[in-house]
């Protein structure tokens, strides 16, 4: 089932319903938390005489695959959010809607068994 949302485009809402961002903070924490023990790893490991700001520099440098994949991670998580708000504004216009139709319904038969009671 999972595979006919993803072809009709569905898998972001799917997600969304399924908790998937908490999932998502879960694995962003992980990468984050990677992250930066491979740069303090990398600080510690560099040679003592090293300046500070470069000691630093290559450090950063030498951990740019998982900054790469922490960032990449982050900003797929914004955008899955930003799809999971616009999908939940849609749903929230649709049920709106819905109610007023049916009020005015509502309204008008009510008009309309008066209008016979008399």
């Amino acid at each position: 089932m999972t595979l006919r949302w993803a072809s009709m485009g569905l898998a972001p809402l799917a997600l969304a319903l399924a908790g998937a961002p908490a999932a998502a903070e879960t694995g962003l924490a992980d990468l984050e938390a990677r992250w930066h023990a491979c740069v303090r790893q990398a600080f510690a490991g560099q040679p003592l005489g090293l300046e500070r700001r470069a000691a630093q520099r290559a450090a950063l440098a030498a951990c740019k695959a998982q900054e790469d994949t922490y960032v990449h991670a982050m900003l797929a998580a914004q955008e899955a959010d930003i799809r999971a708000r616009a999908t939940r504004g849609a749903v929230a216009r649709a049920r709106d809607w819905a109610l007023n139709a049916a009020m005015k319904a509502k309204a008008t038969l009510g008009g309309v068994i008066d209008r016979l009671r008399w």
